[in-house]
């Protein structure tokens, strides 16, 4: 089903590797050097690329794109597809895409759209994207403010994982970030959620270690079911009422980054999970999942929004989650936790329900 280049194993490059000499050569993507243009997050548009980019790059052959879920739609879809066509592209010229996860995720969909395909790499810049976004395949735009309700599956022909881009971040795109790289833990192996328990998120120095394992964990769910079917939509965790929270915030003009909207999400998933636990140990543990993922929220305690996601009335959520990609026959599905490291998904939930354990998390 798979038939990428192993992203982990063959395209990880931090940056004590990115002078090699002709690290392309060695990535074999030669054919990438020779025709490849660029999508660039425009916060990037003045700063210095790395080497191994600085010695390709084009500025004439480059398209800058804000950041952020604003850039997510059929309008910069349309901007990316004429600049295409303006260059004459065809099947043999690559595209690489630097930048956060929203930047791949619409890149990527006007790409894989683009004369039903055309080759692309990422360069993820942001903690998302390295351990989450940049890998597996998905690619996709908001509609009418709902998340990511036009996309495709199409992977890209390499990611290149550079941890320098870390020293790019502030704390609300380390904590973002920090939360994806939780859930990697929380729904696919204990012990490395266990290992995460003392680090300080918004040093860079200690998440490092922690970025390959994550974006291994990523890839290996995706290997096993690259078109959402089954065990990939454990990946959802936290991100069902997160989409809604989303939703809400867009419509009511204000702002929550997707990452601390998964972690509060991920707390209502774990304070879900509680309700099927089958034993003191087990419910012990998601308590303490909660705590953890709440010292870490509060870390940037003026963007973690719990003040105004106390106040929001659950049933004002609902039309949103009803609107979420797993659902199925009129039927919302979710995911929860068995166990730290252990998910289930598919399984119902209810307005009741929902509402019971949201008022039990902002209590």
């Amino acid at each position: 089903m798979n038939d990428h280049p192993k992203l982990m194993k063959q395209q990880i490059l931090f940056s004590a590797e990115a002078d090699v000499h002709n690290p392309w050569k060695e990535w074999g993507l030669d054919a990438f050097t020779r025709t490849c243009r660029f999508i660039v997050d425009k916060r990037f548009e003045k700063g210095e690329l790395p080497s191994y980019l600085a010695s390709i790059w084009n500025p004439s052959k480059t398209l800058f794109l804000e950041g952020g879920e604003g850039t997510k739609s059929i309008e910069t879809c349309h901007e990316i597809w004429e600049w295409l066509d303006d260059f004459g592209t065809n099947r043999g010229t690559w595209t690489c895409v630097i930048g956060g996860g929203t930047v791949t995720d619409v890149a990527g969909f006007a790409l894989s759209t683009y004369k039903r395909g055309v080759p692309f790499i990422f360069v993820p810049t942001t903690l998302v994207g390295m351990i989450d976004a940049s890998i597996g395949g998905k690619n996709g735009v908001n509609y009418h403010g709902f998340k990511n309700q036009i996309g495709t599956f199409q992977l890209p022909k390499a990611t290149i994982i550079d941890g320098s881009w870390m020293d790019t971040l502030d704390s609300l795109q380390l904590i973002s970030g920090w939360m994806e790289l939780c859930k990697h833990g929380l729904i696919h192996d204990a012990l490395f959620w266990n290992s995460l328990q003392d680090c300080n998120p918004l040093n860079t120095e200690q998440i490092l270690p922690f970025i390959e394992r994550a974006a291994n964990i990523k890839q290996e769910i995706v290997e096993l079911d690259l078109l959402d079917h089954g065990a990939r939509k454990a990946l959802n965790l936290g991100h069902t009422v997160a989409h809604a929270i989303e939703w809400l915030a867009h419509k009511e003009n204000r702002s929550i980054s997707h990452g601390i909207a998964v972690g509060w999400g991920m707390i209502w998933s774990l304070e879900w999970s509680g309700n099927y636990a089958t034993d003191d140990t087990t419910q012990a543990s998601l308590n303490q999942a909660q705590i953890a993922l709440r010292k870490w929220l509060d870390l940037i305690p003026e963007e973690n929004q719990s003040a105004w996601l106390s106040t929001i009335a659950p049933n004002s959520l609902w039309a949103a989650i009803e609107k979420d990609k797993k659902n199925e026959a009129n039927r919302v599905y979710d995911v929860y936790l068995t166990s730290i490291g252990e998910a289930k998904w598919h399984t119902e939930i209810s307005l009741e329900s929902f509402t019971s354990v949201w008022k039990q998390v902002f209590k």
